[in-house]
């Protein structure tokens, strides 16, 4: 978020955070970047013409990929899009699709995404319309007023809050003989690819540590679910007197890598996997909300200067290995196709074959129907430690 707030006005929250890149660099070696390339003129992936990609928007049985055809289009047509996303808005069902379309509004065309964020503050799902408050909130720089005045906190789970994230993330892939490819991953793809990732953290500590879990449902041969758990550590940078933290995050833990190319298939050995994010964080305040519940842990979130995130928005950066035979088999890439990776590793490096990089977004929500933000009723299968902590499937989940 540098460019699209210029000409709003005073710049006041997030906005004020963020000045445009002209004002800050002046060497092109600045723009250089560790995780996204410097120029987006790539192969694409996808190979659809604009009208074929604009059917399978409108009409496809599959929202996976409705919103895939559509987040393709918006990144070949940029600002160009929004008449047709406008119009698609009026028309979609599904609440994930609607609420990744707000988003990919702001990102598509900016203060010219205004009208349609600012109409949509009073959709009929509170979700969808708690997602337009935010965002317009990041376009503008105007304090939210969020769809949801209280919140409620359970105290069973490790953590304080869990926040399932959206992400949207994008592949820079070596094809033997072609050269790089360039794929757009939608948030619905890409967690279908790479796993749902919940992001979990403890008041006290969330300044330092973080425990990112990936599940994909179903993956494992006798129909359960798949858990990895990374634990991100870093330092915060605080802005505003707390109200903003700004977190470098780094997770290096060893994980089991497949040497068939699919995901819990065959033998395996461990590689080390290391993962870089970057995250600018909104805290409430004490008294904001009324936090609901009974307990040691209710107790000291209601105590708390700063008792939970409100809304997160980052980057991300790692490696990968493709499996393209099975993609090609299939005709898409699917789940247990992509093994995260490392480039120096004697077993995964000969063949990582690409880059991930992307965005992600994240908000206290109501996750249950509750009527009030749930903080942690998602609960997180992991530890803080970054050790699984379930028993069956997550069916047991120990106490903090």
């Amino acid at each position: 978020m540098t460019q699209l707030f210029e000409g709003i006005g005073q710049k006041t929250g997030l906005p004020a955070l963020t000045p445009s890149e002209s004002s800050r660099y002046h060497d092109p070696v600045e723009y250089l970047d560790f995780g996204r390339p410097i120029t987006e003129s790539f192969l694409p992936y996808d190979a659809r013409s604009a009208s074929e990609l604009s059917e399978v928007a409108r009409t496809h049985e599959s929202a996976l990929e409705r919103e895939r055809a559509l987040w393709e289009l918006a990144d070949r047509d940029g600002e160009k899009v929004m008449p047709f996303l406008t119009q698609l808005m009026g028309t979609e069902q599904e609440r994930s699709v609607r609420q990744g379309m707000l988003w990919l509004a702001m990102r598509s065309a900016g203060p010219l995404s205004l009208a349609l964020l600012e109409d949509s503050r009073d959709d009929d799902d509170p979700e969808v319309a708690d997602w337009a408050r935010v965002l317009t909130a990041d376009v503008t720089g105007e304090p939210a007023t969020r769809v949801y005045t209280s919140a409620e906190v359970e105290e069973t789970g490790y953590f304080d809050q869990t926040v399932p994230l959206v992400i949207s993330g994008k592949s820079i892939i070596q094809m033997p003989g072609v050269g790089s490819l360039r794929a757009v991953l939608s948030p619905l793809w890409f967690d279908s690819i790479l796993g749902r990732v919940l992001a979990s953290t403890n008041t006290d500590t969330v300044r330092n540590d973080l425990t990112v879990e990936k599940e994909l449902e179903g993956l494992h041969v006798d129909g359960t679910n798949h858990y990895e758990i990374y634990p991100f550590r870093g330092l915060s940078t605080e802005y505003e007197g707390g109200r903003y933290l700004e977190h470098n995050y780094l997770s290096e833990t060893m994980r089991p890598f497949y040497e068939s190319g699919i995901v819990d298939s065959g033998p395996s050995t461990m590689v080390p996997v290391s993962l870089s994010r970057i995250a600018l964080t909104q805290l409430a305040s004490q008294g904001d909300v009324e936090i609901h519940g009974n307990g040691a842990r209710a107790d000291r979130m209601r105590a708390a200067e700063r008792p939970f995130i409100e809304s997160v928005r980052g980057r991300f950066f790692g490696w990968a290995s493709i499996n393209l035979a099975a993609v090609f088999e299939a005709g898409v890439v699917q789940a247990g196709h992509v093994q995260l990776s490392n480039p120096t590793d004697p077993v995964a490096g000969p063949v990582t074959n690409a880059r991930l990089y992307g965005t992600f977004r994240g908000k206290s929500g109501d996750y249950t129907g509750a009527g009030r933000m749930t903080l942690n009723a998602v609960k997180c299968h992991g530890r803080p430690d970054g050790g699984i902590g379930t028993a069956i499937n997550g069916a047991e989940l120990g106490t903090s």
